[in-house]
Parts: structure tokens; sequence; C-alpha cells
């Protein structure tokens, strides 16, 4: 079908340059329409035509590229050749397709003269530099730059070649940072450039390993390991090659050598949304739901695999199905999550394991009322730091508090006794190491909870337990 320009010029032309192309025609009514199409540097239709952010003007690409290079030579810092004085980028927008499409409709003949005469420009001129190096190439630094005696710009950061300098060894970059804060271009002899890194990635930096990394048939990286950028391999355009802190294949990372692996296969080592950070081991801070059902239990562990969004996380839990699910349809066990939903988890104290029962000695406040009363009784589930446990309390008799699953500093707990059902093919009454006891948790008539004590609290659902495997009480 044809173009939108073809058929409405008027919707790229102003009022003024309507009115002359309608008392005009051919060649007349042509430069009228060039005239609103050409670029504010050279004054003849844009090739390549770009728009400027700060002010809104179209120019030729290649003429916002000469206005760079000349500014960095005589002002320093270019700026915006529209009159705005901002200062101008010299990693520029990208061509503008809505004007390019409207010059191709309108302007045929005059677009045509101009990549010509831009080919034949080419073909004298050339846009070559020293090294073999291209205007306007994306490099890094390939090693630290020193000015006089201090740090000039470090090793791996990026830039972009400006062109030749003077003195005929040099070229000029414009790098994205300098030491000194300084927004100046410096120049460098071309060796010391190279290829930007894949994946953005720059020399030096600090990366994990977002998967178990198989070295020669055997798992040699963990999920999460973290290791420095050394390099790239070879010409190969998207491998790495990374110094990986511990190895578990039985190598030592520094003896022999870095590691290859792809650029998806690490991300930059930082903190993740809600501040975790890959393979760090979770736990569910609530019971999560999926339509109706239950599929990850408060206090389930498991690990950070990536970040899935700005809000959510990926994490993969150590109980990825439903025992209870009659259909057997299941869930893979990773699941995307708030960070509200999880939190950090560590061995519990040793005076209060996995599934101890601890009863609280305060009251626990929330923002304006109190959340747990003191003396209910709940269930530790795991650790959450060397201060804090993450526990499971009972609801109120009265009702007043439900069922709450907290992080509780351990100062204000005290651990107590449970009632065991044991397992009555054992003999002697006594405990022995090896005999499996299952700790019930008992419920009044009615459904009420029981307060007897020693009595574990009443877990969320019917169908949780805690077994215990060695011979402590």
């Amino acid at each position: 079908p044809p173009s939108t320009a073809a058929l409405c010029p008027q919707a790229f032309l102003p009022a003024w340059a309507m009115a002359h192309v309608a008392d005009d025609s051919g060649e007349a009514a042509e430069e009228v329409v060039a005239e609103v199409f050409a670029c504010r540097i050279c004054d003849d239709v844009m090739l390549d035509p770009t728009t400027l952010p700060c002010c809104g003007k179209s120019f030729c690409r290649g003429c916002l590229r000469r206005w760079i290079r000349t500014s960095v030579h005589t002002a320093g810092v270019p700026r915006c050749p529209g009159g705005c004085t901002a200062k101008l980028p010299v990693r520029l927008p990208a061509r503008s397709q809505t004007l390019r499409d409207a010059i191709e409709q309108l302007l045929p003949r005059a677009l045509a003269r101009r990549q010509e005469e831009a080919r034949e420009d080419e073909a004298v001129d050339g846009e070559v530099c020293y090294g073999s190096l291209q205007e306007f190439q994306e490099v890094a630094a390939n090693r630290d730059i020193i000015f006089g005696s201090r740090l000039g710009v470090r090793q791996g950061t990026p830039g972009i070649v400006i062109g030749n300098f003077s003195d005929g060894l040099h070229v000029t970059v414009r790098f994205d940072e300098r030491e000194d804060g300084s927004e100046l271009c410096v120049n460098v002899l071309p060796e010391a450039l190279m290829a930007p890194l894949p994946g953005g990635f720059r020399l030096g930096q600090r990366v994990a390993a977002l998967y178990d990394l198989l070295l020669n048939d055997e798992l040699g990286v963990r999920l999460g390991t973290i290791g420095t950028i050394v390099g790239r391999l070879g010409d190969v355009p998207d491998r790495l090659l990374v110094l990986f802190d511990a190895r578990v294949d039985g190598r030592t990372s520094y003896s022999d050598g870095p590691v290859s692996v792809s650029f998806r296969e690490v991300q930059l080592h930082r903190p993740l949304v809600g501040g975790f950070f890959i393979a760090q081991r979770v736990q569910s801070a609530m019971n999560l739901i999926v339509g109706d059902r239950v599929v990850v239990r408060a206090g389930t562990c498991g690990s950070v695999l990536a970040e899935f969004s700005d809000t959510r996380l990926t994490v993969t839990f150590d109980c990825p199905t439903d025992a209870n699910d009659a259909s057997g349809s299941g869930h893979n066990g990773c699941f995307n999550v708030l960070p509200m939903e999880i939190r950090p988890w560590c061995e519990p104290p040793a005076d209060l394991p996995l599934g101890c029962s601890v009863e609280v000695v305060v009251d626990l406040f929330g923002a304006s009322r109190v959340l747990v009363p003191a003396g209910t009784r709940g269930v530790v589930l795991g650790g959450v730091d060397e201060a804090q446990v993450f526990v499971a309390f009972e609801a109120c008799e009265d009702g007043r508090c439900p069922h709450a699953f907290l992080a509780v500093y351990v100062s204000v707990l005290q651990k107590v006794s449970s009632e065991v059902d044991v397992d009555s093919s054992h003999s002697g009454g006594g405990s022995a190491p090896g005999v499996q006891r299952s700790y019930t948790w008992p419920s009044t008539a009615g459904g009420k909870r029981g307060k007897t004590p020693g009595q574990l609290p009443r877990p969320p659902t019917e169908a949780t337990l805690v077994v215990v495997v060695d011979g402590n009480d």
C-alpha cells in the first residue's frame, strides 16, 4: 500500500510551506519542501536524520559527528549545534525513521544526490584511524591509563573513538568515566585500547555464576560462585574468561587458569531486589499460594536463582511439589516471589534447633498493635541470622491474633518441653539414637487449640509435623 507520507505530505509540512507548494509546481515546490527537511549545520537535505532530545531539532548524522570532532579539539566538551547549549552526547540517538521515510517519499532525487555525495566523500577521506580503528567505534581501556602520577582511566572503562590526534600517533577517545571526574577526551595510543567485552561487561568486574558450570563433563563451578573477569576468549564474540574464587572439580582457579563462559552464564555481582544475592539460601516467610493451593509452606528453604523483574526474584524451593496433590500435576519448585515473601536462612542456634517448641516472653508489636502476646508458643522453622530465628506462632485463644510467621530475636524466646508420642515398637521408655518420634499437634474438642502445658502449638495446616530422628528429647 502507498505510504502515509505519499498520501499526506501536509503531515510533515508547516502551513507556510503548504501554501508555497499549492502555488508552485515542479522544482520550485521541491525546493520549498527541501527547506523544511534541511539540516541546521550543512543547510542541505538531511542524510540519516537524527533528532536531539535536548532541543528537538534534527541534523544529518554525519554533520553531528563532524561537529563533535571539531568541538572536542576546540572547546573540549561538545555542545548542541541547535543553540540550546546543552552538552552533546557522543553516543548519538537512533536515526529518526519517521523523518527518513518522509524524505524518501517527498524528496527522492535530493536524497539520492546526498547519498551519492556521501559515498564519494567516504571513498576520498575514509574514517580509518590509527591502529585500524574506526571513528566513533566502541572501545575499552585494556590497562590503567595514568596521567602523570595519577590514575586517569581505570582498566576496562568503555569509551568511543572520536578521531585521530594531530601528533600522528594517538587517537582521541571519550571515555565514559575518568577518575578525576572530568568530561574531557583523552589522547591514547591505539595499543592501550581493545574491543569492548560482550554483554557490556568490563575487565576486573566481579561476577557470579548463574548456573552450575560443567568443565570437562564434570561439575566445576557452582551456582553463585564469585569470580573476576580477566578477558575474552580470542575472537569468539560471546565468550568471557573468568577467574572464579572457588572450584569444586578438585582444581584451583589460579593454577589452572580462568574458565571460559558465555556472557549469559554470569551476572554482575550486586545486590538483587530486596538486597538478596544469587544462590543465597532463603526461606519462605509465609505460605505461598497458587490458585487455591498452598504450594510452598512457610519456612521452606530454597535458593535465589535470578532477578525475574524489578520487583520479583526467581527462587527454587527444596520441596518442589505438593505431596498432597492428588492430581500429580505438581510444580517445578521455581517461583517468582516478592522480596517480602522470603527471608534469609541460616542454621538456627544449637539450643533452638529446627522444629524446637518455644515461647515468647514479651509482647511482639507490629506497626500499631500486638502481633504475638507474651506466652504464645511456636515452632522454630529456621534461622535468619546469628541473633534471630524464624518462628511459626499459634493463634490466640480469643481469636484476636491469628497464626503468625515472624523473625524473632533469640533473646525474647525460651525453649519449652513438648509431649511426644513414642513409637510403640521402642521398648524401655528411654530415648535412644535412631528411634523415630513424631511430634503431634493436639487439639481439644470442637477443633479449638489445647493449652495444655507441654503441647506444641497447632500449625497452619493439619498436615504439618516435625520428625526427630536422633535420640534427643
